[in-house]
């Protein structure tokens, strides 16, 4: 999953939610290998939240179905463009999920994030600071925004040359992919709430296995 399907995710599988967890979400894609034992419980647990829902995601067969529909010359790529896409159709099946107004939301991401920026690597906090001023989170309901992110994605690998086939698979496949979204994003959600009401303490869910995991 993508970023804002990581904030949203803790929100609604906490209970109640709280905004370390969102925040420790935003730095799982930051803090690699072994979370620092001096991270405070709520983010650390925020980390391991987020690494359980992307090892959990990669066996879900709904997003395997997503990844099918790619093309050959895409299907190696697929899951990280996958998980960009789920960002798009969150955004644009927002009510579904939550009854507070998405820019809302996200203005309260940005400030549970902004608490702990000190923790972020300086690329982290970069990436932050362009996703605040921009709103990346709510503008991925643009069509557009999700096409920007998607090539950003291809300039990273290298890839370059699949933007126009990753364009056109995308606009063709985009109904069936939220029609996979729409199954497996709420069994994310169950599964991170099972996940959270397991484990001792304020922070529940904390599994030594996953500390590891980046």
């Amino acid at each position: 999953m993508n970023f804002l399907a990581h904030s949203l995710i803790p929100e609604l599988a906490a209970d109640p939610g709280h905004p370390d967890l969102i925040a420790g979400g935003f730095l799982g894609d930051f803090v690699k290998g072994t979370i620092p034992e001096n991270l405070p419980p709520g983010l650390a647990t925020g980390v391991r939240l987020h690494r359980r829902i992307d090892a959990y995601s990669n066996a879900q067969p709904a997003i395997r179905a997503s990844c099918a529909r790619f093309p050959a010359d895409l299907r190696r790529f697929a899951p990280i463009f996958v998980d960009v896409i789920a960002d798009h159709l969150l955004a644009r099946c927002w009510s579904r999920f939550s009854s507070m107004p998405l820019q809302i939301f996200t203005a309260q991401v940005y400030r549970s994030i902004a608490r702990h920026t000190e923790l972020l690597p300086e690329q982290g906090r970069r990436f932050f600071d362009y996703m605040a001023r921009e709103d990346l989170l709510a503008n991925y309901a643009d069509a557009e925004v999700m096409q920007h992110s998607l090539r950003s994605v291809t300039r990273r690998l290298g890839r370059s040359a699949l933007d126009r086939p990753l364009q056109i698979t995308v606009e063709r496949e985009l109904e069936n992919l939220e029609t996979d979204f729409l199954v497996y994003f709420p069994d994310l959600v169950t599964h991170a709430s099972n996940w959270l009401g397991r484990g001792p303490g304020s922070y529940p869910g904390v599994s030594a296995d996953d500390e590891e995991r980046s």
